[in-house]
C-alpha cells in the first residue's frame, strides 16, 4: 500500500472518530429538544461517517483478488457513492429549513435539486451493469468510467442551486451562518475541482467531512447561545413578575393596616 493510501485511510479513520464524538456529544440535546434542523445535520454526520468507512475499505481491499476482496471493493465503492448522494439530499433539506417560506412556488428549487440528485443516483444503479461511473480491472483495481462526469455535473448543479437559494434568502441568515456556508462551499468546490482533474486522494470526502462537522458544530453553538439567551430572558421575566407581585402584596398590606387604624 502506498504512502498516499495510508495517509488517506488515516485521515478517514480520524475523521470518522471525530464525527462519532461530535454526534455523541451534540446529538443528545439535538434530539431531546426536537431540533429538526439539528437532526438533519446529525444524520449528515452519520452518513458521512459511513462514507468514510466505505472509502477506507475500498482502499484496503483494492487489488485484493480473493473472493472477499472482490466483494468488498464492489460494495464499498457503490456504498461510497450512495452515501455522497444521501448526504447531498440531506443538505438540500438543511437549506430548505434555513430558508423556509410558505409560498410553495419558492420550493421549485428543491424539486429541481432533488431530481438532479436522483439523476446521479440513477447513474450509480446503472454502473454495475454499464461501468458508467467506474469499473474494475483484472487486478481488482478501481478505474473511472467515461460517464463519471454525470455524477460530478449533477452534484455541482445541486450545490449551485442550493447556493443560489441561500443567496436569495441571505436576509434570513445570520452573519455567522453566512460565513460558515461561504467557507464550507468554497472548500467543497475547490476539492471537487481538484479531484476531477487529479485522481489520487478522495478530496471530496475530506471536504465533506470538514464542512459537515463544522456546520453541525456551529449550529449547536448557535442553539446553545439561543437557549442561554432564552433562559436569561425567562429569569428576567420571572424576577419582574415576582417584584410586581411583591409590590402589590405590600401595598395591600399597607392599605389593610391603615384601614384598621
Amino acid at each position: 500500500m502506498s504512502t498516499l493510501n495510508i495517509f488517506q485511510i488515516s485521515f478517514e479513520i480520524w475523521g470518522c472518530i471525530t464525527g462519532i464524538v461530535i454526534a455523541m456529544i451534540l446529538g443528545v440535546p439535538t434530539f431531546r429538544e426536537h431540533d429538526h434542523n439539528g437532526k438533519i445535520l446529525w444524520y449528515m454526520v452519520l452518513f458521512n461517517n459511513i462514507m468514510l468507512v466505505c472509502d477506507a475499505l475500498a482502499y484496503i481491499y483494492r487489488g485484493d483478488l480473493t473472493k472477499i476482496g472482490i466483494i468488498m471493493t464492489r460494495i464499498s465503492n457503490f456504498s461510497l457513492f450512495l452515501m455522497e448522494y444521501i448526504v447531498l439530499f440531506c443538505f438540500i433539506n438543511h437549506v430548505r429549513c434555513l430558508t423556509a417560506n410558505e409560498d410553495r412556488r419558492t420550493h421549485r428549487w428543491q424539486t429541481v435539486a432533488v431530481l438532479l440528485d436522483g439523476v446521479a443516483l440513477a447513474g450509480l444503479f446503472a454502473t454495475p451493469f454499464t461501468n458508467l461511473y467506474y469499473s474494475f480491472d483484472t487486478l481488482n483495481r478501481y478505474s473511472r468510467g467515461k460517464g463519471l462526469w454525470i455524477s460530478f455535473a449533477a452534484c455541482a448543479a445541486v450545490m449551485l442551486i442550493c447556493i443560489y437559494r441561500l443567496y436569495t434568502c441571505r436576509k434570513q441568515l445570520s452573519k455567522t451562518q453566512k460565513n460558515v456556508f461561504f467557507s464550507c462551499i468554497t472548500i467543497f468546490f475547490v476539492c471537487m475541482l481538484l479531484q476531477f482533474v487529479v485522481y489520487g486522494l478522495s478530496l471530496i470526502n475530506m471536504a465533506l467531512t470538514i464542512s459537515i462537522q463544522f456546520m453541525y458544530f456551529m449550529h449547536a453553538k448557535q442553539q446553545y447561545e439561543y437557549r442561554y439567551q432564552q433562559n436569561i430572558e425567562q429569569a428576567i421575566h420571572d424576577t419582574t413578575e415576582f417584584v410586581t407581585w411583591k409590590l402589590k402584596h405590600c401595598s395591600k398590606e399597607a392599605v389593610d393596616e391603615s384601614d384598621e387604624k
